[in-house]
């Protein structure tokens, strides 16, 4: 019990006190009742004074307490659903960079102009360039290339027999190579028709680099001749690199 109980007990005692005087009418003299009465009073004293230093008791049903793992646990929470947000929206970044790397595939595989496509990715995208890429002009599919090679290859070797002179058989001969496909197989000289007979078999390989490789190697004037046509394999070349390049940081994009 607390001072506040004592006080309000200890005024109970003296108001019973000041009652007896008055009953017993001290001021007559009747001192011997209160003898009596003082001890008994004395007795309840003690026991107010014992139960106001008693502690209180402890309640009845103790206020159940929380785990103390409990905020550890809504961390952990936390973090997972955190996590798990994340990861679905790097799925959602990385499908979209797979779709959009995919349709800008299949524009410049089309031969199509590709600006749309492009912007795409580099929304997606932001600090790529798209080296390789160039403006988003159509670029030549290989398969263009390949047909427009032995085009070339017949004016670089007709350029080249000219240069040679018109001799009777150098004139026979350079008729029947327009016939007949006739190439040196020994894949030795670096005069145009060797070149371009190393050149052929790179793309009878489906060998574009080698390919664009040999084809630099022509002699001057030969080079300059097939130059256009250059520009376009190294065109397409770039660009597929450039697709591989893109392609693979939307796989492996987080």
């Amino acid at each position: 019990m607390g001072k506040f109980a004592s006080a309000i007990i200890g005024g109970m005692v003296g108001a019973a006190l000041a009652t007896l005087a008055l009953f017993y009418g001290l001021n007559d003299g009747k001192a011997w009742l209160l003898a009596e009465d003082r001890d008994r009073i004395s007795q309840l004293e003690r026991q107010v004074e014992e139960l106001a230093n008693k502690p209180a008791p402890a309640p009845l049903v103790e206020k159940a307490a929380l785990p103390d793992d409990v905020g550890a646990r809504l961390g952990r929470l936390e973090s997972m659903m955190l996590s798990v947000t994340e990861r679905a929206e790097s799925s959602e970044k990385s499908q979209a960079m797979l779709l959009s790397v995919g349709l800008l595939r299949q524009a410049v595989d089309r031969g199509d102009d590709f600006t749309a496509e492009a912007a795409a990715v580099k929304r997606l995208l932001p600090g790529e360039d798209l080296a390789g890429l160039g403006d988003g002009a159509p670029i030549p599919r290989r398969d263009q290339l390949a047909e427009r090679f032995p085009l070339l290859a017949q004016q670089l070797l007709d350029q080249e027999n000219e240069a040679r002179g018109h001799g009777f058989w150098r004139t026979v001969a350079a008729h029947v190579q327009k016939v007949i496909r006739i190439r040196r197989m020994d894949g030795m000289g670096n005069d145009a028709e060797a070149v371009l007979g190393r050149a052929e078999a790179a793309l009878a390989k489906n060998d574009w680099e080698k390919l664009d490789a040999e084809m630099r190697g022509l002699p001057g004037p030969y080079l300059a001749a097939a130059e256009p046509w250059l520009t376009q394999l190294e065109a397409r070349l770039a660009a597929d690199r450039a697709l591989s390049r893109l392609t693979a940081q939307a796989v492996t994009s987080k």
